[in-house]
């Protein structure tokens, strides 16, 4: 295991945080609470996605309550299971590639599903933080559609939708998830 990611585990693996909670579903309930009252709140911002840069500050705002490496790209490479990310010294391309998408994606009028999907795996395949990726990109995501006078409907379970994450097939991000106007 990589120097920095067991610098942020306590012995048992629970992540470390500032609540001292060492207990795993114990800190995931807590963590669950206090991010969904957070995402409550910034999508009554409509918060401007601008940049995926916009997405550091949503997963501080989210996280920081509970980690001190909130909103800062993880410092090394991760992999989960078989899915190996992408590695963090060329996360400048990965975020050119993606600010190149957003920006032509203004130009359009209307997005699609397949829109969405798109960034969705790019920034999944990313993988920008030690945890608190899902989360924080699917409010990225909800923001920004926002600005396209939508709202994106994640499926009820996520199961399906990290599969098709996990095998980069946007085609079934993209039937997983609707689109529907406010």
């Amino acid at each position: 295991m990589s120097d920095w990611i067991s610098e942020t585990l306590y012995d048992n693996g629970t992540l470390i945080n500032k609540l001292g909670i060492k207990d795993k579903a114990q800190l995931a309930q807590k963590e669950f609470e206090i991010t969904a009252q957070r995402e409550i709140f910034l999508l009554d911002q409509r918060l401007k996605i601008n940049s995926i840069n916009d997405l550091n500050k949503i997963h501080e705002f989210l996280f920081s309550p509970l980690y001190d490496w909130a909103g800062k790209l993880r410092p090394g490479n991760f992999a989960k299971g078989n899915t190996v990310f992408f590695d963090y010294s060329r996360f400048s391309y990965a975020q050119e590639d993606i600010d190149h998408i957003l920006l032509m994606q203004r130009k359009k009028r209307n997005l699609e599903t397949k829109d969405y999907a798109e960034l969705m795996d790019l920034i999944n395949y990313m993988h920008p933080f030690r945890e608190g990726n899902g989360r924080s990109t699917r409010l990225f995501l909800q923001c920004y559609a926002y600005q396209h006078g939508q709202l994106i409907d994640y499926p009820l379970s996520n199961d399906g939708l990290i599969a098709a994450l996990n095998e980069a097939d946007t085609d079934k991000i993209a039937e997983l998830i609707r689109l529907e106007i406010p």
